[in-house]
């Protein structure tokens, strides 16, 4: 175990650091200005080479036996016969003996622990106009049995619960508040066999964008019409008291770095990079 003199040491030389290398990265994009025709720069080709994937060529160079055409028109059948949204009865089959359901905050749960959360609470009776604006489906280059797509989801809580119900409980009155959710990431993960082995939802892609508080799920939709849970997960993002003294302690030494900058453009770069913490969450759409 370091000393605690020690670990306030190396907690300096990170703060330092991340200073210095946002200057350093800011004086290095300002060396050249991007020509019109830069994809065909020698430049260019080879930031391709090291940073950007060929997906068709990753994809056609898969074993997995179940060609994406037929795992996109997987994941639709799975979103209208199992998942929340479902308009159909499903069998369950599509779901493999090994499927879990995770979430940011929720999970792994099994199939049947799944069934249960998916079937406590008729979201629809409540928010009756409510989309899950599915779209971009596209199969992962780096595990093709794995499809991905992004929902947003908007809806206006005006459907009265059945009484007596979880959802009454949970959503209570009729609010006539109108939610829009951030974009959020999800999965499905197949065997070969064409079930689905994982299935993840309401990994938040911008949280400045909709009015849950940059939140997804229905945690973001509580928050919304005044139902939010206590817990931190139930609120907006706000930094954590580590983060904040991180961020401030930052400040302190990048403004002794302006101190001793040699000249105006260094302190001029140095006040650019510095980092500030906003307070909480903006709503921002």
């Amino acid at each position: 175990m370091l000393p605690r003199n020690a670990k306030v040491s190396r907690f300096a030389l990170a703060l330092a650091a991340t200073t210095t290398a946002f200057s350093s990265l800011r004086t290095s994009l300002s060396r050249s200005a991007v020509p019109e025709d830069f994809e065909q720069t020698p430049e260019y080709k080879a930031f391709a080479r090291q940073h950007m994937v060929d997906e068709e060529e990753l994809l056609r160079q898969s074993s997995f036996p179940i060609p994406p055409k037929e795992l996109l028109q997987l994941t639709k059948k799975f979103l209208v016969s199992e998942a929340p949204e479902k308009i159909f009865s499903g069998d369950g089959t599509l779901l493999a003996e090994n499927f879990r359901f995770v979430g940011p905050y929720i999970g792994p749960l099994d199939k049947k622990a799944f069934y249960g959360q998916r079937d406590a609470i008729d979201f629809f009776q409540s928010f009756p106009d409510a989309s899950a604006q599915f779209h971009n489906f596209r199969v992962d280059p780096f595990q093709p049995n794995r499809v991905w797509w992004t929902v947003r989801g908007n809806g206006t809580h005006t459907g009265r619960a059945l009484p007596g119900s979880d959802a009454e409980l949970v959503f209570g009155e009729p609010t006539g508040l109108q939610f829009e959710n951030p974009p959020q990431a999800c999965s499905l993960t197949f065997n070969d066999k064409g079930q689905v082995t994982k299935f993840t939802i309401g990994y938040v892609m911008d949280r400045m964008v909709g009015n849950t508080g940059g939140m997804g799920g229905f945690f973001g939709v509580l928050w919304r019409i005044g139902k939010g849970f206590p817990f931190s997960e139930g609120q907006p993002y706000a930094p954590s008291t580590g983060y904040w003294l991180f961020a401030q302690v930052n400040r302190l030494f990048a403004q002794l770095r302006i101190l001793l900058a040699k000249d105006e453009a260094e302190k001029r770069r140095l006040k650019e990079a510095m980092i500030d913490v906003p307070a909480g969450n903006l709503e921002v759409s």
